[in-house]
Formats: C-alpha cells, sequence, structure tokens
C-alpha cells in the first residue's frame, strides 16, 4: 500500500477511515458507509489541518495510527470552497490494510503450487 502511494502521489486509507487524500491533502474519494463519509466528508474537500497540526502525509499517518490509544475522535480541519470546517471523525482503529488470510476449511493450493521440486 506504501509502494502505491508513492506510485500515484495519494495517501491511501481506505480501510480504515475510508478516504483515498491527494499529497496535497485535496479528499480523492471517500467509501460510503466508512468512518469519514459518516461525518460528512466528501470528494473535492481539502484537509488542511489533522488534530491541529497542519496537514502533511507524516501528520495523516501519525493521527491515524495514534487513534488506536485514543478516546477522542480524529479531527480534520477542512478547507470546502470559501468554507472551512472541523469534521470529527470517529475511530479509533489505527491504520488497517488488507492482508491475506487463509481459510483452514478449504484445500492448501497455494503451499502446492510453491513447494520445492
Amino acid at each position: 500500500m506504501r509502494a502505491r502511494e508513492e506510485e500515484h502521489k495519494e495517501i491511501e486509507a481506505t480501510y480504515s477511515i475510508g478516504l483515498i487524500v491527494s499529497r496535497e491533502g485535496t479528499v480523492i474519494d471517500t467509501i460510503e458507509g466508512m468512518p469519514a463519509a459518516k461525518a460528512g466528508m466528501g470528494p473535492g474537500m481539502k484537509i488542511v489541518a489533522v488534530n491541529g497540526k497542519k496537514f502533511t502525509r507524516d501528520v495523516f499517518h501519525d493521527s491515524l495510527r495514534a487513534s488506536k490509544n485514543s478516546s477522542g475522535p480524529l479531527e480534520f480541519l477542512v478547507e470546502n470552497t470559501d468554507y472551512y470546517k472541523t469534521y470529527k471523525v470517529d475511530y479509533h482503529e489505527g491504520e488497517k490494510y488488507p492482508h491475506l488470510v487463509r481459510d483452514e476449511s478449504k484445500p492448501d493450493v497455494l503451499s502446492e503450487i510453491i513447494k520445492a521440486r
């Protein structure tokens, strides 16, 4: 996922809060039903600050990681045309990325494919 972020020059948080954000802070997309969309954030908005700190990629990722040990919501100061608004995103699970998990009820086909011959 980090390699994809580098290649596409964006921040990938679809599996945590449901956002894809440009390096400059513009919301590229939101995932319906995920915390950011539930809070009211949407494409075209620009994130100016996260939890009171000026938006950067590192501040964004650090805030997601810190959410795991915080009882308060993530706070995004967002610019939308000529207006500024703080969106409170109720999220406490840290950064999340997809990963494969073996289904023990199915045959282990992958091990057969990659075993030494």
